[in-house]
């Protein structure tokens, strides 16, 4: 079981807005990966477009992500988009 971390603020920056560069991302997260570890520290903002485009992409990768250093910000983006959906 391989594991790796992806340090959002390295990878794309503190602020997450594009869509386009989650899905840039995931495509090139190494896919002999069993579990993938998103951090967020030093992430200072995320667009709700962003939230939507993590959640999708985390939806249908094959291998288990789980997400460290959220900060309350985060959290409450990532928990309206969840309730959005629940309600279509």
């Amino acid at each position: 079981m391989s594991e790796i971390e992806v340090n959002l603020k390295n990878e794309i920056g503190s602020d997450l807005g594009s869509r386009q560069k989650i899905e840039k991302l995931f495509k090139n997260i190494n896919t002999n990966a069993s579990k993938v570890i998103m951090n967020f520290e030093g992430v200072e903002f995320m667009g709700r477009s962003f939230a939507q485009e993590y959640l999708n992409q985390k939806h249908i990768a094959n291998y288990e992500i789980t997400e460290i250093n959220l900060s309350e910000d985060i959290k409450k983006m990532f928990n309206i988009i969840l309730e959005l959906n629940n309600r279509l």
